[in-house]
Parts: structure tokens; C-alpha cells; sequence
């Protein structure tokens, strides 16, 4: 077996990339990189490693572009930690009862007492029926982590004029954001000897296709060109661009004044468009759903007689339904108000087309086939994406293949731990990597693997193409008729 080592440049350490000759896979040994290495490296050979390491590394700090120079912080990493922050004020609002629940066998029980159950000693008849129900929900996710706490409590956020809309958090994520990028320029600058005369001012664009930076409004061209290969490294193109696209206002030209050594403040007054609050769902993720103006913790579960079959069985207890109900609410409601809205788009095309298509048969599969598509097209670009990687882990034999993937995402002492990626971008090959490897599904939701074909599709946007395709098939069957 032969062994060669390359070193590629990272944030804080240095990726070793072990590239190994193996015999067949039937017969190979695997090699393990960790605490018990079947591979003996002489000191010797140490040294020559550490010092080309310790090169590669200096070479990359002084190249242009280099991943160790200071990047542009995210707006879904913005998002995310003002998310947090309102998440940290729900928690303190419950933390005594949260912890009360917890010295109970069962917790839940507990709290289904205190709020649902007029006929305990335990009743919060001191509460509104409103605030028990914020309450019981609550509670309840905060039991299984708190991961779902919904932002639209207006309990939890008495001081602050009232509970965080989607629209509010996202303009404050973009205030911050506009910061951190702001800061993120001066050091960039600063890191490349590109310095700017006072007074001076120009204006920062993004090209949409590229997302490379351009630089206009200076007639220094040396000075234009050093800012543009200073700012234009990593993933700060693609950030920059997305910021632009939520905090342009409406009607102008993505783009943001740069003067007196500083980016142009975010305008706090503007309102975010239907347009730019659906972009901040589709950069933010799922996150959003925690925001949902219709949020009811009264409403009960959809199907509430399906789940109670056999009204006999000992399971089918009030608490129990009551706990289902909470579940489904944590849901987000307009999630299912965008499904039901898709419905009826699919339903007025087919009643305006029963000359061709009677029953709607035509319609519902060409919809189903059109809608399914870009999720075909997308799990075989991911599948792409990964194919080296898998191949490479494949090459061991199973469950060394899943601890090969371990050494690389997960084991922060291993010497193949890719420091060079985000945690979230670790965390997601992991997962993409095993599912190849066990058979399992990919998930759809990977903005990396389908970043060189416009990102991750929303299922509005799937529905608009299916929509479209149907609205085709009706008007070529019409062609046809006539």
C-alpha cells in the first residue's frame, strides 16, 4: 500500500488528504485513522509532514483569495442567531415551571394537568384560557428540547412591544448582517495592503450569475481591482448578494454605497415585500415556520377523529389527544395553508378544462410527474456531488466505511477532520455520505451539493413548474380538439 500526503490550506488547520492504493475490496485491509492506527509514521517523516504543512499554509495566508482571510458572515446565520436569542427569551419565560415539570415521573401528565385539567389541585385557574394554552405547548416542546418554540407567544415577550413577527427578525438579522460584512470589508482590506484614501466612496454590486463583486464609482482602476480580488474569495459573493436581495429597497438596483470607510446603514423603516419575505424564507430554511402569524395553541388536530379509531381503547385518553393536537400545531399552520392554496390552483385548471380532460385524470398525473421532477433532477445532482467521496468510502468495507465518514465530519482529533468546512456544511456531508453508503434517502434540503443549479427548491417553486406544465398539456389537448 502506498501512502501520499497533501496539504490544502484551511481556516485554522491544515486538511490532510490521504490518498491510499488498495488492493481489491474483497481482499484490502482497512486503515483506520484515530487512536488505534494501524500505520506507523517515523518521526522523521513527522517533521517533513509538519513543515510542508506549515509552508502550504504560509503560501495560502499571502495568496489573494485565500479561505484563511476574513470572510462574509450569512443572512441565514444572522437569522439564526437572532432566532436564538428570542428562543433564549421563551426559555427564561418557563424556565422555573420547566424545571418544576421535571421533578415529576411524568412531566407531561403534569403539565396537562396544570393546564387542561379542570379537575386537578394542579389547575392554573389563575391564568387566562389563552395563556394556558401558550403554556401548554410551550411546555410540552420544551420537554423534548425546545426546539420548536413558537416566536408568536405574546406571554414570553411582554417588555419588548410585543412578540417578533418573520418581517422584524429578518430586518433585525439584516442590521447585523450589514455589520458583520461591513467589519468583515475593513478587515479584508486591511488584510491585502488595499488602502483607501479618506473621502473616498464607491458602490458594491454582485453579478447574479457569478456572484462576483464589482466595484464602480472609483476612477482609480489599480484601486478598483484590488478591492475586487480582495473581496471576491470564498462564499462572500453569494452573501452579499443575498443580503442585497432583502435589503434593496424595493424598485432599486441591488447594490450598497461604501463611504468614509463604512457600508451604508440598513434602511430600518422599509417593509420587507411579499417578494423579499419569501426570499428571507427561502435563504433562512424551515426557521421560519417558528414565526407563523396564525399560530393557534387552541386549534385542534386536523383528522382529530381519525386518530381516536377505537373509542374503547384505554389510549385514546383526552391528555393524549390534547398532546397530539399541541404536535401538530408546532407544525406551523401556514405551512399547511400554502398546501391548500396549491390545491385549489390545481383544482381551477382542471374545472376550466373539463372539455379536454373530464375527470381531471390528465391533469392530476401531469402534475404529479412535473411536480416530482426537480426532485428527481435534484437527488441525482446530489448523488453527483458525493460520487467521489462515496466512491472513497466504499472502498472500505462497511462499518469502517461509516467510521472513514466519522473521521472526516465528526472526529475533531482525527488527522482527515475537514477543519476546512463549516460546521453545517460537516454536518450535512456526514449525512448525505451515510445515506449513500446504508441505502438511506438523501435529503433534498442540501444547499451545497445543489448550489450549481440555483440552490435548494422550494415547494412553491415546484408547484409553479408542475402548474405550468399542466396549463401546457390543457392547451395542447385543446389544439388537438379543434
Amino acid at each position: 500500500m502506498n501512502i501520499s500526503v497533501n496539504t490544502t490550506a484551511c481556516r485554522n488547520a491544515a486538511y490532510r488528504v490521504y490518498q491510499t492504493d488498495f488492493a481489491p475490496a474483497e481482499n484490502k485491509t482497512a486503515v483506520m485513522f484515530g487512536a488505534q492506527d494501524e500505520i506507523a509514521i517515523s518521526a522523521e517523516a513527522k517533521e517533513a509532514m509538519q513543515k510542508a504543512q506549515s509552508a502550504s499554509v504560509a503560501e495560502a495566508a499571502n495568496e489573494p483569495g485565500s479561505d484563511l482571510s476574513t470572510t462574509f458572515a450569512s443572512f441565514a446565520d444572522e437569522f439564526s442567531k437572532i432566532t436564538n436569542e428570542y428562543t433564549d427569551i421563551i426559555r427564561a419565560h418557563y424556565a422555573e415551571e420547566h424545571l418544576e415539570n421535571l421533578t415529576y415521573d411524568n412531566p407531561s401528565a403534569h403539565i396537562w394537568d396544570k393546564y387542561k385539567n379542570t379537575e386537578s389541585p394542579d389547575f392554573r385557574a389563575d391564568l387566562s384560557e389563552d395563556e394556558r394554552a401558550w403554556a401548554y405547548d410551550q411546555e410540552l416542546d420544551m420537554l423534548s428540547g425546545g426546539k420548536h418554540l413558537q416566536m408568536g407567544n405574546p406571554y414570553a415577550f411582554p417588555a419588548a412591544g410585543g412578540p417578533p413577527t418573520l418581517a422584524s427578525a429578518a430586518m433585525k438579522a439584516l442590521e447585523a448582517n450589514r455589520t458583520q460584512i461591513d467589519q468583515s470589508i475593513q478587515a479584508v482590506l486591511a488584510e491585502n495592503g488595499a488602502e483607501i484614501p479618506a473621502g473616498t466612496s464607491f458602490r458594491l454590486t454582485v453579478d447574479p450569475t457569478s456572484y462576483s463583486i464589482k466595484v464602480s464609482g472609483l476612477e482609480d482602476e489599480a484601486l478598483t481591482e484590488a478591492i475586487e480580488q480582495a473581496l471576491n474569495r470564498g462564499d462572500n459573493g453569494k452573501n452579499l448578494y443575498d443580503h442585497l436581495k432583502l435589503s434593496t429597497p424595493a424598485g432599486e438596483e441591488l447594490g450598497v454605497e461604501y463611504a468614509d470607510g463604512h457600508l451604508a446603514a440598513v434602511n430600518m423603516q422599509q417593509e420587507l415585500t411579499d417578494d423579499a419575505l419569501s426570499e428571507v424564507k427561502k435563504q433562512v430554511g424551515p426557521v421560519w415556520a417558528r414565526y407563523s402569524s396564525t399560530y393557534n395553541p387552541h386549534q385542534k388536530a386536523m383528522n382529530e377523529k381519525i386518530l381516536s379509531l377505537d373509542p374503547n381503547s384505554p389510549l385514546n385518553t383526552q391528555e393524549r389527544l390534547d398532546r397530539i393536537s399541541a404536535a401538530v400545531r408546532v407544525g406551523a399552520p401556514e405551512i399547511i395553508a400554502e398546501f391548500r392554496t396549491r390545491q385549489k390552483d390545481l383544482s381551477l385548471v382542471i374545472n376550466e378544462n373539463r372539455e379536454v380532460d373530464p375527470d381531471g385524470s390528465i391533469a392530476l398525473q401531469t402534475y404529479l410527474r412535473a411536480y416530482a421532477q426537480p426532485a428527481i433532477d435534484a437527488r441525482k445532482t446530489i448523488a453527483e456531488f458525493y460520487a467521489d467521496a462515496h466512491k472513497e468510502n466504499s472502498s472500505y468495507p462497511f462499518v469502517q466505511g461509516l467510521e472513514h465518514i466519522a473521521q472526516k465530519y465528526k472526529r475533531f482529533d482525527s488527522a482527515i477532520f475537514r477543519a476546512d468546512l463549516s460546521q453545517e456544511q460537516r454536518d450535512m456531508f456526514y449525512r448525505q455520505e451515510r445515506a449513500l453508503l446504508t441505502g438511506a434517502r438523501l435529503t433534498l434540503f442540501d444547499p451545497y451539493a445543489l448550489a450549481s443549479v440555483g440552490g435548494v427548491q422550494n415547494a412553491q417553486t415546484s408547484h409553479q413548474i408542475a402548474l405550468q406544465a399542466v396549463q401546457a398539456k390543457m392547451n395542447e389537448l385543446l389544439s388537438n380538439l379543434s
